[in-house]
């Protein structure tokens, strides 16, 4: 079976599919994944074949002029508004006719919702295709709404179900240009914004989430439409810590990581600030990944600034992880066994962070707009309690049990074999 995985955005909505394509490959499959340059090094250092898409959201967010734009967070509407037509709309635009190159000589395409025409390209070629959300986000469900409507709270199950609502309208910004690609390349007639959200004529499309069924063994309405294997984790066997990490690390102390990934905080140097008081305040080394985020230390015995780091390694070597609550980070800090404390930024991000805290999973979650030293020296010395640290080895114990790529590819196996 060979299967075409079309995906764009930021690391987090590109190496789910990279797992999950090693775990077809070592099935005896091919699989080949559209998404954007930036990502081509990773993926075929991974062993899977690559298909570039003219949309390279990464690469457009890490540009000079993307950064100037979304300005870590502090968005000019106008700016942003102008940005999308001259130059996010025609990448997008154009990525439609790289998807469908993609996914030609497929017996199956697997999709995240940001891959616009993918089940009318399914059509065309008459395949099957999986819907793969990294984030339970498109399903209408009863026990919690929409995150993008409250990360938080609970409107009773008519109105959760409700907010989901929203997902219907995701296409509809861009519903003109996927219908000049139906009738310019498909050779079909228009269709209606979101018409293709979950069903291809009368066939329910198939849903997989590729998280931990255990954090949401309580949500029942998903029923059999929706499918959660595990989270989706990437074999890391010959990959290493840098020396000068390593040598951190030889002290009998353990440090506290933190990691923003991708995400740039809005004013990095007053929290750098407030982070190395807290430290000092709390007595604790730590490990700081930079990333985009926009800080920058000096040489400092107790604290190592380093531009990134394999979090599968770095974390478990971890006192306690502060991180921004994306789902691959925040899946590789329950991956570790260790105490957690998420400062979420957007997106699905104050969603995990509230989940895992009403689990006991993390600690109460901070903002960066209203942090106070005393709130995350209050944080780190929760850090070294029994109850977090016990807790902490507790879910790691049930998510490695899980084995999620594993569970996905017989689940893929199983879908093709009953449609075909």
């Amino acid at each position: 079976m060979k299967v075409s995985i079309l995906t764009l955005g930021t690391r987090g909505d590109v190496q789910p599919y990279v797992a999950l394509a090693r775990g077809l490959i070592k099935n005896g499959h091919e699989a080949l994944i559209c998404t954007g340059k930036t990502f081509k090094n990773f993926i075929e250092g991974n062993g899977v074949a690559f298909h570039e898409a003219t949309a390279d959201l990464m690469g457009i967010l890490e540009s000079e002029e993307g950064r100037r734009v979304f300005n870590g967070g502090k968005y000019n509407i106008f700016k942003m508004l102008k940005f999308s037509k001259e130059v996010i709309n025609p990448a997008y635009k154009k990525s439609l006719e790289d998807f469908l190159e993609a996914s030609k000589g497929s017996d199956l395409i697997i999709y995240h919702p940001k891959a616009l025409g993918a089940v009318d390209i399914a059509d065309y070629l008459n395949i099957p295709c999986i819907s793969m959300p990294p984030v339970p986000i498109v399903y209408p469900i009863t026990e919690f709404p929409n995150f993008t409507i409250s990360p938080n709270k609970n409107f009773g199950a008519f109105l959760n179900r409700l907010t989901y609502k929203v997902i219907s309208f995701a296409e509809t910004s861009s519903i003109k240009d996927i219908n000049e690609f139906r009738e310019k390349f498909l050779n079909f007639p228009k269709r209606k914004s979101g018409s293709l959200m979950f069903k291809r004529g009368e066939k329910n499309i198939p849903i997989i989430y590729p998280i931990s069924p255990f954090l949401f063994k309580e949500v029942s309405s998903w029923k059999d439409r929706v499918f959660l294997p595990g989270f989706f984790y990437l074999d890391i066997e010959e990959t290493t810590l840098d020396e000068n990490i390593e040598r951190f690390l030889e002290a009998e102390e353990k440090p506290i990581v933190i990691s923003f990934s991708s995400m740039p905080l809005n004013n990095p140097k007053v929290f750098k600030e407030k982070l190395l008081q807290a430290l000092k305040e709390t007595n604790n080394r730590a490990i700081v990944l930079t990333g985009t985020s926009g800080m920058t230390f000096e040489e400092d015995e107790n604290v190592l600034a380093v531009d990134k780091a394999p979090h599968r390694l770095i974390f478990k070597e971890a006192k306690g992880i502060i991180h921004h609550g994306g789902v691959g980070t925040m899946a590789e800090a329950l991956l570790s066994g260790v105490p957690q404390l998420i400062i979420p930024f957007s997106v699905d991000q104050p969603f995990w962070a509230h989940l895992l805290h009403s689990k006991g999973y993390a600690i109460s979650p901070l903002r960066e707009k209203n942090l106070q030293i005393t709130d995350l020296a209050k944080a780190l010395k929760e850090m070294e309690s029994e109850k977090y640290i016990s807790k902490a080895k507790e879910i790691k114990e049930i998510i490695e049990r899980e084995k999620g790529v594993e569970n996905a590819v017989k689940y893929i196996e199983d879908v093709i074999m009953c449609r075909s």
